[in-house]
């Protein structure tokens, strides 16, 4: 294992957020709605506060990052930065003050009083879809977008021979990093200069920009260390902004800590996906088209990329194989519970589990082995294919994926003939459009390289160090990595969607490469004579594809309905490993989330939308008992078209392990299962 990015944080060196106090913070406190529906009739403000801000002191919204066209066409409602008046799920922030003291605060805002006209919620999808009752006047249905995606032979539906539908509901997961979200924001009288835990320090600075009106050459954005993120820590939050308006009117450091409980309420909750869909095919086995709906829980408002994600899922439906035609009706639909956002996967394993339960059940209809199945209508090796929709897959090794994963199949079927065995395939989106920016730079002797990616525990130093030492040709040593502040580069994006590796490392390389061409002489020389020379690009690239194939072996009481999963294959074409324990660290932590969001993970509420969880243990996230199951994986590489080499691997595991459980389970059952968790009661009803 290499340790430049791992020794300092199991040393207990590493400074998060919550180590970080100058002299004279003061302390943002969020008084939130215990209703999940109401009107605000009454605010009694508390004493004793040096600040204390309402809806009519702030009059802001969280941005929206969704492309034109749905902007546009969708019933968009922001969330306001403090409620406007109404609330609409427990939780919403409605009142924020600022003290001296940490501990005072907390009893300050048990001290404030709201009155509420409380209001009946819309609590599902179904539900809000069905009501007239409208959450946001003027929002029929609750729907927020509506699309019908599709494209290809629709004639060809004609052609079916075999149909099979299948409706899930994948259930919504709360993020659950071991560190929750923090800000600390100091306004000197030019500048916005905003300190925390996030995944992208240039889309945190473009959000303050909208929500403040604020010029972003004056925000300055720094992370300190992350205590991991799933998606949760890229976009701004209401109390990023609070902190922001309390500091530029106190002129003081403010300071806000998320708490665990604050964070189950909080946006951003992943999943929450409807979907109903029907799988054409022949008796041969042919896929022929896919037609249905994909209905996602956007929550109470409009959120972060929340009103692409329908869209999303739908383009991603027909996975990685050949079909004439697809059709997808894509809803989101709001409701009365906290703004749904990206957790990881974002959209990949709700897809995989569509497309994968129905070919198991095409399989299971026409008699034909999974594998089977499978080949024929799987993408083949380098074949670039479009679908459909007109998502470009670009060449991997698609078939090679399966039919090594088939090995472990067969094995496994030998083995535990009394188990669950299941084999999926998938292909995982890397979202590398518009690209990522670095800047490489000679200084006394040494490489600095500046890349404007925010790690959370994908060993950026190590990677983006190994990569520029390659490309220059010198020592490791001699090169320092900084990483997710704005001052560094002109223009970055962040870490999400399985990019950093793959287009940040890009980024270093091409930085290098260019480094080289104009120091124009051997780079020895270059590091003693010429010391301030500097590149810095922005690396553009489009989304490439990651395939992989899982198979999951389960055991399942069937008394107690317990389930254990006993063994577990991941077979991931990686294109060229930069690090391999790193890689290899990704798809085991990812494989885990999956696993657990069919066997453990939810978030329950009552009829009146108050959240039934109120810690980690509640919300099922498993500890080390629960993960002893042995992962063996197997890396493959057909190489990208990238200068690395490489794919994405941060959100495979999910992708793969959500699918591959689930009918694993089904296997060891007997029975069909129509949502996640899948949980003891379920198995033994």
């Amino acid at each position: 294992m290499r340790l430049r990015d791992h020794l300092p944080k199991i040393k207990g060196e590493g400074v998060y957020i919550d180590d970080f106090t100058p002299k004279n913070t003061l302390y943002l406190f969020v008084v939130r709605s215990p209703i999940a529906r109401g009107v605000i009739k009454r605010i009694s403000k508390p004493e004793k506060t040096l600040l204390t801000l309402t809806w009519e002191d702030v009059k802001a919204y969280l941005p929206v990052r969704a492309d034109p066209g749905t902007m546009k066409s969708g019933k968009i409602v922001r969330m306001p930065i403090l409620a406007d008046g109404r609330v609409n799920f427990v939780g919403q922030p409605v009142l924020a003050f600022v003290v001296e003291d940490r501990y005072e605060g907390e009893d300050i805002a048990e001290q404030v009083s709201i009155d509420y006209e409380e209001l009946p919620p819309l609590l599902d999808i179904e539900t809000a879809m069905n009501s007239k009752d409208q959450i946001h006047p003027g929002v029929e249905k609750n729907i927020s977008v509506d699309k019908v995606i599709e494209g290809g032979q629709l004639s060809a539906k004609k052609e079916a021979e075999i149909v099979v539908s299948r409706k899930i509901y994948q259930n919504r997961i709360v993020s659950n990093p071991m560190e929750p979200k923090g800000v600390l924001v100091y306004w000197d009288g030019e500048n916005l200069n905003v300190y925390g835990s996030f995944q992208s320090a240039f889309r945190i600075r473009n959000d303050l920009s909208e929500t403040l009106n604020l010029q972003p050459e004056k925000i300055k954005v720094y992370s300190t260390l992350v205590g991991g993120g799933f998606g949760n820590k890229v976009p701004l939050y209401a109390e990023y902004a609070l902190a922001a308006i309390a500091s530029m009117k106190l002129h003081r450091p403010i300071k806000w800590i998320e708490t665990r409980s604050e964070h189950l309420k909080n946006p951003t909750i992943g999943r929450g996906v409807l979907s109903e869909v029907k799988m054409y095919a022949t008796k041969s086995g042919q896929i022929l088209g896919v037609e249905g709906y994909i209905a996602v829980d956007l929550g109470a408002y409009n959120f972060t990329i929340n009103p692409t994600t329908p869209e999303f899922i739908a383009r991603l439906v027909t996975g990685p194989y050949k079909m004439k035609f697809a059709s997808i009706r894509a809803i989101g639909v709001f409701t009365n519970l906290p703004p749904t956002g990206p957790y990881r996967g974002a959209g990949r394993p709700e897809a995989a589990l569509i497309h994968e339960t129905l070919v198991e059940d095409l399989a299971q209809e026409i008699g034909m082995d999974p594998v089977e199945i499978r080949k024929r209508n799987i993408i083949g090796d380098m074949e670039e294919y479009v679908t459909p929709l007109g998502v470009r897959i670009d060449p991997a090794g698609y078939m090679t994926v399966l039919s090594t994963a088939e090995i472990y199949y067969r094995m496994s079927k030998e083995k535990y003939k009394d188990k669950g065995v299941s084999i999926v395939v998938f292909t995982d989106i890397d979202r590398l459009s518009p690209g990522e920016g670095a800047r490489v730079r000679i200084e006394n002797g040494r490489v600095k390289v500046f890349v404007g990616s925010g790690p959370h525990g994908q060993a950026h130093e190590d990677t983006f160090a190994k990569l520029a030492a390659e490309t220059l040709g010198i020592k490791e040593d001699l090169i320092d990595v900084i990483t997710n502040t704005t001052e560094t580069v002109k223009e970055g994006i962040g870490s999400f969607g399985s990019r950093s590796g793959t287009v940040g490392g890009s980024a270093v390389i091409e930085a290098c490469k260019q480094l080289l061409q104009k120091a124009n002489m051997p780079i020895d020389k270059a590091l003693k004579e010429l010391n301030g020379l500097e590149v810095e690009v922005f690396y553009k690239a489009d989304d490439i594809f990651t395939p992989g194939a899982h198979v999951a072996v389960v055991d399942v009481d069937k008394e107690t309905g317990f389930v254990k999963v006993l063994k577990y294959y991941s077979v991931e074409d990686v294109g060229k490993e930069l690090i391999k324990d790193e890689v290899e660290g990704q798809i085991i932590g990812g494989i885990l989330q999956g696993v657990s969001q069919v066997l453990w993970e939810q978030t329950p509420y009552d009829q009146y939308g108050n959240p039934l969880f109120y810690s980690i243990a509640d919300c099922g996230v498993p500890t080390a008992k629960e993960s002893d199951y042995q992962v063996e994986l197997k890396t493959l590489t057909f190489p990208s078209s990238l200068p690395t080499k490489s794919r994405g691997v941060g959100e495979a595991g999910t992708t793969g392990a959500l699918p591959a459980v689930f009918i694993a389970l089904e296997k060891a059952t007997g029975k069909k299962f129509f949502k996640t968790p899948v949980l003891p009661w379920d198995i033994v009803s």
